[in-house]
């Protein structure tokens, strides 16, 4: 029997690439969950240029996937929700945390508690006037320095989030990001760069490896609680860490959530009198919508993505599955199976309310 210690791991992971960052992240998940890997504070650099899109983002809508390819900018889908993540090699450093469940026991609270450990952080190494607002998103001023956010399998609890030491590379990255496109052309460069900021930004000189892993190290062991030990990959771990960089590049992980692989015959559908439509929701989290409408104007099937957290995830499963064979104009109807999901007791989705989901639905139908 494997007895974990009482301290947590601290796992410092310099130079790596997109798969990595899948690989590392469901090691300690999985390790954890096979009783062989103790709760874990992982700190990161990276090697290349990457994109880290959501757990629950549409690749197809995110990203420009073939030019990513073609520019090498590695893209994965990271285990947890949000927007998409631009990862620069030398502005961008990784923090996550895998723990028990037990720990954070409520969202809302894990948001609060680590949000507060982040900019903490940021203040041992100078920046001022830097403050958490809820969900996610720490703020230097009226600025975005970081987001982060979190996911859960089983009993574990997971959060991963990008801390911004220096100003990224907008340029390199705006014939591949899909989301907002506008934001990327030249004439919006600087206006961006001016909601988003860094630590170099606001101090004038750029951390070393060192002084980012001593301050939030020092913030998370002071404002969490606990003790960390510096420790790197356990042999158990190691095969875990090898499937889990092969799962990171593989078809199941980039195209979990893919409009056009989970809806591949339109054209087929469409000569037989299908109808597919698409809408989305911006409030503080985007949702969007796809839908397949059969020629008795039913559901078929409908697909739900966007940047919002929730957990667990088979309930966003359960909520598509109940939708089939609905009429997408009954707005009761929808309404109904919307909340038949909000209203179990271990369902949580921060900041999204069920008229998210039934709005774009709704507007979808109409445009039939």
């Amino acid at each position: 029997m494997i007895v974990l210690p009482d301290k947590w791991r601290l796992l410092w992971a310099p130079g790596l690439d997109g798969p990595d960052i899948v690989a590392y992240a469901m090691t300690a998940i999985e390790g954890k969950l096979l009783g062989i890997s103790p709760n874990t504070f992982l700190l990161s650099g990276f090697s290349k240029y990457s994109i880290s899109i959501g757990r629950y983002q549409d690749l197809d809508l995110a990203i420009d996937y073939a030019r990513a390819e073609e520019k090498d900018i590695d893209v994965v889908r990271r285990p947890i929700g949000g927007g998409v993540i631009l990862i620069d090699p030398v502005g961008s450093r990784g923090l996550g945390l895998t723990v028990d469940r037990d720990f954070f026991p409520r969202l809302d609270e894990a948001f609060r508690k680590v949000g507060k450990a982040i900019t903490e952080g940021y203040k041992r190494l100078g920046v001022r006037d830097v403050w958490y607002r809820y969900a996610g998103d720490v703020m230097v001023g009226n600025r975005k320095i970081t987001g982060f956010g979190f996911t859960e399998r089983e009993n574990i609890v997971v959060m991963q989030c990008i801390i911004s030491l220096r100003d990224l590379n907008f340029k390199y990255f705006e014939d591949v990001v899909q989301l907002h496109p506008e934001k990327f052309r030249d004439k919006r460069i600087k206006e961006l760069s001016e909601i988003i900021t860094s630590v170099e930004a606001e101090t004038g000189r750029l951390p070393s490896d060192e002084e980012f892993k001593r301050a939030f190290t020092e913030a998370f062991q002071e404002v969490l609680g606990v003790e960390f030990e510096e420790g790197g990959l356990l042999d158990a771990e190691r095969e875990i860490y090898q499937k889990w960089r092969d799962y990171a590049t593989s078809p199941e992980n980039k195209f979990a959530f893919s409009s056009m692989a989970r809806f591949p015959n339109l054209r087929e559908l469409r000569e037989k009198g299908y109808k597919f439509v698409f809408a989305k929701n911006k409030r503080d989290r985007e949702v969007v919508v796809h839908i397949l409408i059969n020629p008795e104007r039913k559901i078929e099937d409908v697909m739900f993505s966007g940047d919002f957290y929730c957990r667990p995830e088979s309930y966003l499963k359960d909520l598509e599955s109940s939708l089939r064979g609905v009429d997408p104009t009954d707005e009761e109807a929808v309404y109904s199976r919307v909340m038949d999901i909000f209203l179990r007791p271990d369902w949580e989705i921060p900041m999204v309310e069920p008229e998210d989901f039934v709005k774009p639905i709704i507007e979808a139908a109409r445009r039939v």
